[in-house]
């Protein structure tokens, strides 16, 4: 950590100042200096929080010199100790509760009993970006001064268009919603505030706030097909498979490209898990496809039921693995180009973008939106509503009904159809 005993320049009331504070950066945001002290870059130093500390000073008055040092200086001992001690460290590292948002946001997402660690790893990713916006707009709020009204005025900006003229984030603002009704819960469970958590949370549960409507789009076979044939002409069979096996066998993103999840370091992965440092993989492997008999038996995350599919029968599935070559039968489906897991499922539909994009696929048609083209699609095909529930691991018909069956014309055409022969058969 040489470089950064190294004399820092800031321009100081006017003058170029020579400091010795190790870790400074100077950060230049709307014409103006921010300063933080940030924690070394090096691969032993991953671990160590907090990673920056802003250093609110005048830069108009000399007397801020010594200030900048002073704490540039503290953390960078902090972290020398850190380095030393390791894990002795935690106590000083621990999130501490202020009373504000932003201290309950960080409790909850390091408590190992708040439940966050207990959800699934996409959940997480979710959980995550909402309680980045919750800090970044009302963190410095303090909860014992707010009213439970004021999440009316946090909603409308929450949803706000990034640029004028586009559409309402609503979606966002209804997350956000939910994350500070779920923070407000922890903070009833951990006694933090507890009155104030509990007074706020039985006004929001008064309050009604719109989320988006379910959605329509349906990604249809020429998608799905198109899509395909971009990534196969790419050299991606790993990503033309995902796609064909999401459409053909109705299967959510998650059910293939898998998920990370912590554990201890004693534990021992399964085979076809993928172990990385505190974190193992575990999805859909090359082995679950490569069956002798072609036959496709997977158990879906969201319900725990198995679904069965004769991959023979899948005509894009087929289509991919006629052009597979040897492969190691413990290789993740969904792969990068090195053969590794994807790290979450938002790189993965990263890439399926570009080829969704270059297959004209319209922006508004998700990878999402892959399961229900499929069920649509069958439906319109005449598939009876007992087959589809079973073939989508579906609790009930309703389900597959009311969000995966998306307006299938073929259904309406079918029904005019019986109701013109009867009409017909009476009159006769």
């Amino acid at each position: 950590m040489t470089k950064r005993n190294r004399a820092a320049k800031v321009r100081i009331a006017g003058e170029v100042m020579e400091l010795h504070a190790p870790g400074l950066k100077q950060v230049r945001r709307r014409g103006k200096i921010q300063l933080y002290w940030a924690k070394d870059e090096t691969p032993e130093c991953a671990d160590y929080r907090p990673a920056t500390v802003r250093i609110h000073v005048d830069l108009s008055d000399p007397v801020s010199k010594e200030t900048i040092e002073q704490v540039c200086q503290r953390e960078h001992d902090c972290l020398m100790r850190w380095l030393e001690k390791g894990n002795d460290d935690k106590e000083r590292l621990r999130p501490k509760f202020n009373g504000t948002m932003g201290s309950l946001c960080l409790m909850y997402e390091s408590d190992p009993e708040s439940g966050f660690a207990d959800v699934q790893q996409n959940t997480q990713s979710s959980y995550r970006d909402w309680l980045k916006i919750v800090r970044g707009t009302i963190g410095p709020r303090r909860i014992d001064a707010l009213t439970a009204k004021y999440f009316r005025t946090c909603y409308r900006h929450w949803k706000e268009p990034i640029s004028p003229g586009e559409e309402h984030r609503v979606r966002r603002a209804y997350g956000c919603i939910q994350m500070v009704k779920i923070l407000l819960g922890y903070g009833m469970q951990a006694n933090l505030f507890y009155t104030h958590c509990e007074r706020l949370l039985s006004g929001l549960s008064k309050m009604r706030f719109a989320k988006n409507p379910p959605r329509d789009s349906v990604l249809t076979y020429e998608h799905a097909s198109a899509i395909v044939t971009w990534a196969l002409e790419a050299g991606d069979i790993s990503s033309a498979l995902v796609q064909a096996l999401q459409f053909e066998c109705f299967l959510r993103q998650i059910d293939i490209v898998g998920k990370w999840r912590t554990v201890k370091g004693s534990y021992v992965a399964n085979p076809g898990e993928v172990h990385h440092g505190a974190k193992v993989w575990s999805g859909m492997t090359m082995s679950m496809i490569l069956t002798d008999n072609k036959i496709l038996r997977v158990r879906t995350s969201k319900t725990g039921q198995y679904v069965v599919h004769d991959l023979d029968k899948c005509e894009l599935v087929a289509r991919c693995l006629k052009l597979l070559g040897p492969v190691d039968p413990e290789m993740p489906v969904a792969r990068r180009k090195d053969g590794s897991p994807w790290p979450t499922h938002m790189d993965f539909g990263k890439l399926w973008r570009e080829y969704a994009d270059a297959a004209g696929v319209p922006k508004s048609v998700w990878n999402m939106d892959s399961k229900a083209g499929g069920i649509t699609e069958a439906a319109g095909a005449g598939a009876s509503h007992d087959d589809l529930a079973g073939s989508g691991a579906h609790a009930t018909k309703t389900t597959t009904r009311k969000i995966y069956m998306r307006g299938a014309p073929e259904i309406s055409a079918r029904v005019q159809k019986a109701r013109q022969s009867s009409r017909h058969g009476k009159l006769a």
